[in-house]
C-alpha cells in the first residue's frame, strides 16, 4: 500500500467528518468497520449537555472508509476505524479485532468507544423514519 495514498485518504475522511458537526468546534468522532464489500460506522458529535448522532446522506464518508480498507494490504486488513475531529487537528486509530467477540456486531462496540472519548453524557439519536408509535398504557 502506497503510504501518501492512505495519508491522502485519512486527511480527506478527516475532512468530511469535520464538516458534519454543526457547532464550530464541537467535537465529532466516526466509528466504522469494514470488511470485503461492506462498511457500516456511526457519526457523533459531542456538545456539552449531550452526545447527537449525525445522520449522513450527502458526501458519506464511509465511502473513504470503505477506500481505506480497500487498499490495505491482506495482511493488514484492519475491522475498525476510530476517527476523532476537535477542532483543527484529528486522530485516527485502527483496530484489527483481538479480543472482539463473534458474538458482537458493530452496535454492541460503537457505545462504549463513544463514551470512552466523550463521557457518559445521553447520546441522542433521531426517531426512526416510518416507525410506528407504541401506544402507552
Amino acid at each position: 500500500m502506497d503510504k501518501r495514498v492512505e495519508a491522502d485518504l485519512v486527511n480527506e475522511l478527516a475532512e468530511r467528518v469535520a464538516k458534519l458537526s454543526f457547532a464550530e468546534n464541537a467535537p465529532v468522532l466516526l466509528y466504522a468497520e469494514a470488511g470485503r464489500a461492506w462498511v457500516g460506522g456511526s457519526i457523533f458529535a459531542s456538545y456539552p449537555d449531550r452526545i447527537v448522532w449525525l445522520d449522513v446522506r450527502e458526501d458519506d464518508p464511509l465511502d473513504v472508509v470503505m477506500h481505506l480498507w480497500e487498499i490495505a494490504p491482506p495482511d493488514k486488513k484492519w475491522r475498525g476505524i476510530t476517527l476523532l475531529v476537535n477542532g483543527n487537528e484529528f486522530r485516527t486509530e485502527f483496530d484489527y479485532g483481538e479480543g472482539w467477540s463473534p458474538d458482537e456486531d458493530e452496535g454492541d462496540r460503537r457505545e462504549p468507544i463513544v463514551r470512552a472519548y466523550f463521557g457518559d453524557k445521553p447520546i441522542c439519536y433521531p426517531p426512526l423514519e416510518g416507525a410506528e408509535t407504541w401506544p402507552r398504557d
